[in-house]
């Protein structure tokens, strides 16, 4: 796979090979996946074949080969070139024919339909319009979103003058997401309270940025929702059932919120469910 440049997703292909060499790290073990594996058992637990599921900004592939191995019929959106020829590459090496991608921006997913279950895995944080996005993702949702996002807090960090520059580094390294991501202070997009982020330090890093593969699109920076009002926004768009999903920070679950990569990192696994007979074939 050394033509393509897998930098992401490790991916078990049908010859039992691996898009990144070896089975360390393989994508279906990720916690990532398996949490969402565990949601969408819970709420889809007969035949799955008669359900689509749509995966946003699906990066190189990985978690849609794995979903069309569950039974969906997948549909994979990526945008940018370096990536959908990783998942055209993947696709030709595994015998799914309920996997299909196709090179859009995330943005348009309207423009292929309903889906049963969406996964959105890396990308809200990536926008800055994200409460539109979640109203679109509502739109084409019958029954469950998976959301795997980095948020924002309202904790307001203040270096005092003169402080020590160890000391400010010791505080970011510690645990302190906003120093880490050099978020922005508080403040409003959408009605909502959050931070910026910036995508790109420069023009020239924009005008490449089909080279900075984790990166935005079209814009240049990015709005982190703060995580109390990015479940508030959940409801606000139509799901009636919003809950955090946890299990993915096992087996050290309370370690993880206080003090390890939950609150380093600012970032969980959000859920969106739509309740009653609703996600029909």
């Amino acid at each position: 796979m050394e033509d393509i440049g897998f930098i992401a997703h490790n991916i078990r292909l049908d010859d039992g090979t691996f898009t990144k060499g070896d089975e360390r790290n393989s994508i279906d073990r990720l916690p990532s996946f398996t949490s969402a594996r565990k949601i969408l058992d819970v709420l889809f637990p007969e035949n799955k074949e008669k359900y689509r599921l749509a995966d946003l900004g699906c990066l190189e592939g990985g978690y849609a080969v794995e979903f069309a191995r569950m039974g969906f019929q997948v549909l994979g959106v990526e945008i940018r070139d370096s990536n959908i020829a990783a998942c055209h590459r993947v696709k030709s090496l595994t015998k799914l024919p309920n996997l299909e991608f196709v090179q859009d921006d995330a943005q348009n997913i309207s423009r292929y339909g309903v889906f049963d279950a969406v996964f959105c895995c890396g990308l809200l944080y990536h926008l800055d319009r994200p409460k539109e996005f979640l109203e679109t993702l509502s739109a084409v949702t019958r029954k469950a979103l998976v959301l795997n996002t980095h948020f924002s807090t309202g904790e307001r960090i203040v270096i005092p003058p003169g402080l020590l520059r160890k000391l400010y580094y010791k505080l970011r390294d510690r645990d302190d997401s906003i120093c880490r991501f050099s978020l922005s202070g508080l403040a409003e997009n959408e009605n909502l309270p959050g931070r910026w982020y910036r995508e790109f330090d420069s023009e020239d890093a924009f005008r490449n940025r089909e080279a900075s593969r984790k990166a935005s699109w079209d814009n240049r920076r990015s709005f982190w929702i703060q995580r109390e009002y990015l479940l508030q926004a959940l409801s606000d768009v139509g799901f009636d059932i919003v809950l955090e999903q946890y299990d993915n920070l096992a087996p050290h679950i309370a370690e993880n919120i206080l003090h390890g990569s939950y609150r380093r990192d600012s970032r969980g696994v959000f859920i969106g469910i739509k309740s009653g007979d609703m996600a029909g074939g």
